[in-house]
């Protein structure tokens, strides 16, 4: 549907799609102050942050926010991404008013009180504390960190990071990226283009100014010139978790379309190659799936799977040899159209709801892309040839300069995964290992207690 654009006179950018057939509203409220934009050494700052919005602001405190939200039948709350911070929720049309009023006080005016502080970082870390016992968390962040190198966008939180956060970070945080020049404010539903600029208009009066500028530029990735295979050892393992990545497109990259095609081939689902090849005939697992991230900056595409330790250098070896029949074999003609047919089908699913429909024009916005991306999309989607599917293929899935990463037991892998690529090891913290470390440590015998005959 069409939508209708606006600006306030401080800088926030508003899009409107009016649908009147549902007595309801939602609205996302997008703003430039992502993870990536966390100091060094204090990765977590724009997460607490999130958290603490709706914890009290204005003259609410934690709970008269939480029942004044209640009272509008829905909902409030506010999430980061690599690149934004999201404020977003749902409410009554009659309640709309009010909504506008609280979303307004939890940006510009939250309370950030100490104690809600000590509660959000104590949470944060007690969640640290459970991921980082996680295969899976260990495997993510090392193809992060192997991928993307000192660039942003491989910094993650850490117990470290998160104690060394204090409340006039966060404060500091708040004061100099949540400002609305950069923002961008998406309502859909029962609400008029009037309605809006007033509500929204009282809602952020008091709100000026604009996010630092962007200043340097981030450090480049790491480039790659092989395949390698990164070993986190955790001792006794039964399984592993498998990810295979390498860096890929940006949001708008005129390749974008055929590369998604292409990876729903691969990966997709339950009818990606990855899943019918080692699942359904290898039993090798319960599912293997390709995707392609799609931050504001270069994105990564990662193959994944978890398979029993004794088949992980099989599974490994068949998921590459997977990867680059991609880029090496066209498509047969029945498989690519059945993997199309789904992708359009699929997409009206979408944006049927006001919610769905509100996060894809702020992606649309945000991230670059074409502003007829939403309308166009099943028809360019048709029109993607074979040979477009296979180029973009080879431009995004490259397993000859792939980061393998496989989280298990070292002590059963690492020579058969050494008969793959080269393989570095690590411990599950992440300090490094000799391959001789691997090896049991023998007790010296004692001295003989046995009588000499």
């Amino acid at each position: 549907p069409p939508f209708q654009e606006m600006t306030l006179r401080n800088g926030v950018r508003m899009l409107l799609v009016e649908n009147h057939r549902q007595p309801s509203v939602v609205f996302r409220l997008v703003m430039p102050a992502g993870a990536r934009y966390d100091a060094a050494g204090k990765s977590g700052t724009a997460a607490l942050l999130a958290t603490l919005l709706t914890k009290g602001a204005g003259s609410r405190t934690a709970e008269q926010f939480t029942a004044a939200i209640e009272n509008t039948g829905g909902g409030l709350q506010a999430v980061v991404d690599s690149d934004f911070l999201n404020v977003f929720g749902s409410v009554l049309s009659d309640a709309a008013p009010l909504a506008f009023t609280l979303l307004g006080e939890a940006v510009t005016r939250p309370t950030l009180a100490p104690a809600e502080f000590a509660l959000a970082q104590a949470q944060s870390l007690s969640g640290l504390q459970m991921s980082s016992a996680s295969p899976a968390f260990l495997a993510t962040t090392t193809l992060l960190a192997g991928l993307y190198g000192t660039h942003p966008y491989a910094a993650v939180p850490t117990p470290a990071t998160v104690r060394a956060i204090t409340p006039d970070d966060v404060r500091q945080f708040h004061t100099s990226h949540v400002r609305p020049r950069g923002a961008l404010l998406v309502v859909a539903g029962d609400i008029t283009p009037a309605q809006l600029r007033a509500w929204a208009g009282a809602a952020f009066a008091s709100w000026t100014g604009a996010p630092p500028a962007s200043g340097a530029a981030a450090p480049a990735p790491p480039s790659r010139r092989r395949a390698e295979i990164v070993l986190v050892h955790r001792p006794g393992s039964v399984q592993s978790n498998i990810l295979i990545g390498n860096l890929a497109l940006g949001p708008a990259d005129s390749s974008r379309l055929a590369a998604e095609l292409a990876l729903q081939v691969l990966g997709g689902g339950s009818d990606g190659r990855l899943f019918k090849v080692l699942r359904e005939q290898k039993s090798w697992t319960y599912g293997a799936y390709a995707s392609m991230s799609r931050p504001l900056g270069l994105g990564l595409f990662q193959a994944s799977a978890e398979v029993r330790t004794a088949v992980t250098d099989s599974a490994v070896t068949e998921m590459l040899a997977q990867l680059a029949r991609l880029g090496r074999e066209p498509i047969p003609t029945k498989e690519l159209e059945d993997t199309r047919s789904g992708m359009v089908g699929s997409f009206p699913l979408a944006i049927e709801t006001p919610g769905g429909l509100a996060a894809l024009v702020a992606f649309v916005k945000l991230y670059g892309v074409p502003a007829d991306y939403l309308q166009s999309y099943r028809l360019k989607l048709s029109r993607v040839t074979s040979a477009q599917v296979t180029a973009a293929a080879r431009r995004v899935v490259r397993p000859d300069e792939a980061l393998i990463v496989v989280v298990g037991d070292a002590v059963a892998l690492y020579d058969k995964l050494a008969a793959i690529a080269p393989v570095t090891l690590r411990s599950a913290d992440g300090r490094a290992l000799q391959p001789a470390e691997l090896m049991p440590k023998r007790t010296p015998p004692g001295p003989s207690t046995r009588e000499d005959s």
